[in-house]
């Protein structure tokens, strides 16, 4: 870690002068502090900052003045797993840093290469519906398996069900917070959370035990967008945190996905209006693959044979007789057992692939074809 240029962005992060809206929005129209230490002051002056705003961009943190917050914030990053990365560094994710108000620091807890891999965002309600969460799992797992690094909010509802689908594919997933990395928030994803820390990273621009709070969340979902090639919204409404991720994914220059759902839904009416607006209609992982083909490097995909559309026929003739057997009313996994003379252990592996493969789905302990 570059100590010194740590320190300076952690400084310039909790100052009091700025505020964390404030110094990204500087480092986004100025650029790096090492830039901005070029200039000279009454330019800065002249760009409306302050004298004691001025005075602390241009000033290296004396080291005897380290608040008890920031060592207890480098303490922290000495750890294995966790990292402070600040504008500058190398581990900086490329996409973020050309945002309009990129963060100074990010507290990255995890796998660190995540931050730069090609990645793509997925986003939805948190009071997503069983259909919602389905495809979401289904073609979180889809893009996983194609190569992507699937980018969401740990969030209930959509987001739970894309890392969910990452993990199931052994694909990287990061969860941005809105707290910071070290609050598990919602606290019923402690599991989940532990899962993401093996196969991908948290990551925060807040500090270090920051608490859940309603401003932090639209601030989040900028990074979400930002740090992706695309945004695949999978469930909202008209009036959500999943449309406002959009709003910043159009503002940031990236590719816009949306899966269209019941027309009853009012978790639909989001979804529609992105696509009526010109968003990508996604039926499929392909959908999304196809046209971040030259954005992303070709050699970034793994050949995968998941990709067909939701609720195609599968390829494998025992999965395809068992899809057929699963009745429009339901179907009780004892009664399946005896129509195909699988074990209830292979059943339960078969049924859960139907289900990531978004073909069927589990609801009151019976099984149902989509």
């Amino acid at each position: 870690m570059d100590d010194s240029l740590t320190k300076d962005y952690l400084t310039l992060a909790h100052h009091s002068a700025f505020g964390l809206g404030v110094a990204a929005r500087i480092l986004g129209e100025l650029g790096s502090l090492s830039r901005i230490r070029r200039l000279p002051k009454a330019e800065l002056l002249s760009l409306g900052l302050s004298g004691e705003q001025a005075t602390a961009l241009l000033t290296p943190v004396d080291e005897s003045s380290l608040s008890r917050r920031l060592r207890a914030e480098l303490a922290w990053a000495e750890a294995a797993g966790r990292a402070i990365v600040h504008f500058e560094s190398p581990h900086y994710p490329r996409l973020l840093r050309e945002i309009a108000a990129p963060p100074p620091v990010l507290y990255v807890e995890g796998r660190l290469e995540c931050l730069n891999n090609p990645n793509i965002a997925m986003v939805g309600s948190r009071r997503g519906s069983a259909y919602g969460r389905r495809q979401a799992e289904w073609l979180a797992h889809e893009l996983g398996d194609a190569g992507l690094t699937v980018c969401s909010g740990m969030a209930l509802g959509i987001d739970t069900a894309a890392h969910k689908g990452a993990l199931a594919a052994e694909a990287l997933t990061i969860a941005i917070m809105g707290t910071g990395v070290d609050i598990c928030y919602p606290a019923r994803n402690r599991e989940l959370r532990e899962q993401i820390l093996r196969q991908g990273a948290l990551v925060s621009e807040f500090a270090l035990g920051s608490p859940a709070a309603r401003a932090h969340f639209p601030r989040r979902n900028r990074i979400i967008s930002g740090l992706c090639a695309g945004l695949v919204v999978v469930e909202a409404s008209l009036k959500s945190g999943s449309l406002v991720t959009a709003k910043y994914a159009l503002q940031q220059n990236r590719e816009i996905f949306a899966v269209p759902g019941p027309i009853s839904s009012p978790f639909s009416r989001g979804c529609h209006q992105l696509i009526r607006q010109g968003a990508k209609l996604v039926e499929s992982a392909q959908d999304v693959l196809q046209e971040l083909e030259g954005i992303i490097p070709a050699d970034a995909f793994r050949s995968s044979q998941s990709t067909a559309a939701f609720g195609t026929t599968p390829r494998n003739p025992e999965d395809a007789k068992l899809l057929a057997l699963l009745e429009e009313s339901g179907s009780l996994p004892e009664t399946l057992a005896h129509q195909t003379g699988l074990s209830q252990q292979d059943l339960a592996v078969k049924l859960l692939a139907l289900e990531l493969a978004g073909k069927a789905f589990q609801q009151g302990g019976r099984y149902f074809p989509v």
